[in-house]
Order: C-alpha cells, then structure tokens, then sequence
C-alpha cells in the first residue's frame, strides 16, 4: 500500500518545464520581471536586435551596397523577390508578434504592480512604448505605406491586445485596417509619453516615446504634430550630439556592455551576455566580427560633399569597404538618435502649412556642422527638401530608414549595372516592397490574407 501511495505521488507532479500563467505571474516582482522580458524580446536579433533594419534596408537598396553572402533571405531582399518561405522576413513577424505578446502579458497583470512611487503607472507605460513602437513598425513593412490608396479599408496587421498563453488559446484574427494600427500605436504611445520617465535611461523614456510619436505623424504627414513631438525631445535639454559622427557609434575591442551616448534617445542595450547585434553580423568587416559579405559600392561615396566626415565612417578589409557603423559585435542597438529628430524636425518646419524656411535651415546646419560642412546654401522650399532627403540619405545610412523614406517621398528604387544602365525600376509602392504575410502564419490562420503579389 505505501508503494502505491509513492508511486501516485510521482504521478500527479506536474511538469517543470511548463508554469502556468496564473502561477507564475503572482506579485508585483513577477510582473515586473516579465517587463524585463518584453524588452529582451524587442532585443532579439529577429526585429530591434537587427534584422528589422538590416531586412528593411536590403529591400529599400537601389544600389548603394552589394551582397555577396550565403543568405538566401537577404539575396531575395536584395533582388525584390521575396518568397512568402522567406526566414528573415518570418522571424520579424514572429518576433515583433512576441514581443506584443509579452507586453499584452504585463498590461493583463498590471493589478499586481504596487501602486507606491508610482510604479504601476511607469510599469504600464513602458509596455504600452513597446507594444505601440511595435505596431508601427509592424504595419509599415506588411501594410501598404499610409499615402498609398486608402489606410482606412488597407490591411495591415492583426491588432491582439490580449496575451496568448496556450496552444489552444491562440487567436485567430484577421488583419485590422492600416489605419487601425496607427490609431492603436499613437495612444499606446501617447499614454506612454505622458507617464514615462523625463530624462535619459536605458529603458523607455517620454523623450522616446515623442521620438516614435514625430515617426508617426510625419509619416501621415502631419506635420504640425510632427513639429510639435520633436520639439518635446530637442527641446528638453537631455540630449546633445556627440561633437564628432565616428564617437556616435560603439568602437571594439569594447566587449562588456557600453553605455548610451549623449545623443541616445533609446538603443537596445547590448553584451556578451545577452547576444549579439545582427547589424554587425551583416555589415560589418570580418576583421570586426562581420560576415564580410555587404560592400559598399562607390555610388554610395558619391553622396558625400566633399568633406563631410560622415565618409569617414567606414573600413577598409581585403580589398572592399564596409560600414564602419557596427563594428562591435555587443555594441548596442541605436534605434533613436538626436540626430534624426533634428531632421524629423526639419521637415516637419519645412513641410507644415505655414512653412518655416528659417527654421528647418537651422536643423539642417546642426546636423551638418558636427559632420564639419557648411550650413546649407538652400533658402526655398524645393532647395531646402532636397537638403532634408541628402541629410537623412547620408547621416542615417543603414540604420533601416531608407525603404520608408523612398515611399515617404514617393522616389522609386533604380537599379543599375556596372555599366551604369537601368536593369530594374520598382515604384515607392510596388507589391514587390512590402513583406509577404509569413507562410507559415497563413497556414495556421486561414483568416490572414497575403499581400498583393504573393500567394
């Protein structure tokens, strides 16, 4: 009879690799800790660890870089024939989608956080940042731009504010318009600003969620609020440019964690410890713990005015040139920099109803002086645009900017030869520069439609 008893003892244990929700997640600590999780999530070299900009920047290219590597993935972003197999394309979708869903974990359970110091708030706020700056994200590269067609009837991505916790309990939704997952993203990004902290940090700060905000609204060319979210985070005085470009970007053999800048807005924080950055996986040289497989091709140098040090950020290794940009393995991740909301800005002053031609000089030439060239001679309109798009072209080269600026100005992308002569032409809103729902996604959810163009 003891025997019995023992061996139904052993039994009922219930297995130790596999917690309940409701088991795991009981204070304010446990709550807590899933927050840390959300933001090692967004790490993961799958979307903000790297492959959102690296994948983003390869379909964008027209040119200015060549790849030589062994990647299927990248070789069919490159080329604008994106397979709905594609691995890289995939693991953006089911990374940013988990880290919606680790958020949505924190925000169910957000009764737990103690109240005291006013830390349930900040708690839900910094959620609300990721999972807003997410969306954003999300819809821009599986969604048609919002100056394509109508955003209101476009589809875009599954809005899921609630978290999945089961096989059983996964939902089954269907695509919600591109304007619905703006709408989501600003007031999760709104409520994010107005109760987050002022000042810098490591993790998510107002000035952060301003800075996602200013994306936002010029993207919808709303350029007032645009004016107006960037202006919040200049203005602020907790940032400053660092006084030269090359001190900007994290330096080896640095291989412990590296602090943010001066100029940080926000970054991934990034160490031997917790992974490495995919944007030097791809760019960077060998010699700097890169593949060595991403050139860069004279026409890119063709940018450059004539001593702009911006062209000095670069390595040469066996003969090509790569990016010097990412050459420490852990260095972090800049998603926000002070520099782009000077340009956000500049535009924005630029491009508003009641243009201030003054003022969005005067952001142009910040950015131009710590590269060490002249304030900008433009003084109109058309002058000062093309100031704008040469500035964001050059200062922001590879950090995932160029495919939503192509179709921000409505610029195709133009493929030449060696010889110079126009292989390829694709418009800022062929089917050809959008992701392709994952296949794997389609299969499991019958009720998500593909992109135009996919099958």
């Amino acid at each position: 009879m003891l025997y019995s008893s023992s061996c139904k003892k052993q039994l009922d244990i219930k297995p130790q690799n596999d917690v309940e929700a409701d088991q795991a997640i009981k204070n304010s600590k446990d709550v807590e800790g899933v927050l840390i999780g959300a933001y090692t999530a967004a790490a993961l070299r799958g979307i903000y660890g790297g492959r959102l900009m690296s994948t983003t920047d390869f379909l964008g290219d027209d040119g200015d870089f060549s790849y030589f590597g062994s990647f299927s993935e990248y070789t069919e972003l490159s080329n604008k024939t994106i397979t709905v197999n594609n691995a890289f394309v995939e693991g953006v979708w089911n990374s940013g989608y988990n880290t919606i869903n680790v958020c949505n974990t924190v925000l169910a359970n957000i009764n737990l956080v103690d109240t005291a110091k006013g830390k349930k708030v900040r708690v839900q706020a910094e959620a609300k940042f990721l999972r807003g700056m997410t969306y954003f994200d999300l819809v821009r590269i599986f969604g048609k731009a919002w100056n394509d067609g109508t955003p209101s009837s476009n589809p875009g991505v599954p809005i899921v504010l609630t978290p999945t916790t089961t096989i059983a309990g996964i939902q089954k939704v269907k695509r919600n318009t591109v304007a619905e997952v703006y709408a989501q993203a600003i007031a999760d990004l709104q409520e994010a600003e107005a109760n987050l902290v002022v000042g810098r940090s490591t993790y998510a700060s107002s000035s952060a969620a301003s800075t996602v905000l200013a994306r936002i609204y010029l993207t919808q060319e709303n350029f007032v609020l645009a004016e107006t979210e960037a202006s919040k985070v200049i203005n602020s005085g907790d940032f400053t440019l660092v006084p030269k470009f090359v001190d900007e970007f994290q330096v080896p053999p640095q291989a412990t964690h590296v602090f943010n800048t001066s100029e940080d807005i926000f970054a991934i924080q990034m160490s031997s410890q917790s992974g490495f950055n995919a944007l030097n996986e791809v760019f960077a040289a060998s010699n700097f713990g890169g593949r060595g497989e991403t050139v860069i091709n004279q026409q890119h140098f063709d940018r450059y005015e004539e001593g702009d040090d911006r062209a000095n950020e670069f390595t040469d290794s066996g003969g090509d040139t790569f990016t010097s940009k990412f050459n420490n393995l852990y260095g972090n991740i800049l998603l926000m920099r002070l520099a782009e909301v000077y340009l956000i800005r500049a535009e924005a002053r630029l491009r508003k109803p009641s243009a201030d031609l003054t003022g969005a000089a005067a952001d142009i030439n910040v950015v131009r002086n710590r590269a060490k060239l002249d304030n900008t001679t433009a003084t109109d309109f058309d002058g000062l645009f093309a100031a704008v798009k040469q500035e964001r072209r050059v200062e922001l080269a590879f950090e995932g900017f160029r495919l939503n600026d192509l179709k921000r100005y409505h610029e195709s992308v133009i493929l030449h030869d060696d010889d110079g002569n126009v292989t390829d032409t694709y418009v800022w809103n062929s089917p050809k520069l959008i992701f392709p729902i994952p296949k794997r996604e389609r299969d499991a959810n019958p009720n998500l439609t593909q992109n135009e163009g996919y099958q």
